[in-house]
């Protein structure tokens, strides 16, 4: 069990964190491919959604690695061209 505590984060500020609309928010809880790199459910509580904090940072990590890999990738690519 992990050491470290998890905490919900309202989906406002999880749209100003990442400098997107809530309507963003809705269709990445919809697209497959952000779903695979790890965006966190939303959780639900009455009506408003949370996200867990652990989750967003775990998708945070999985953007940046996707994308360090996908330039390193392109790099290749030109170099060898």
């Amino acid at each position: 069990m992990s050491s470290e505590v998890d905490y919900l984060v309202p989906d406002q500020e999880v749209a100003r964190e990442f400098s997107v609309t809530d309507m963003t928010l809705w269709r990445w809880d919809h697209d497959e491919a952000k779903i695979a790199l790890g965006w966190p459910p939303k959780i639900k509580n009455g009506r408003r959604n949370y996200r867990s904090r652990n989750q967003l940072e775990a998708f945070k990590k999985s953007l940046i690695a996707t994308a360090l890999a996908g330039r390193a990738s392109k790099a290749t690519e030109a170099a060898s061209a």
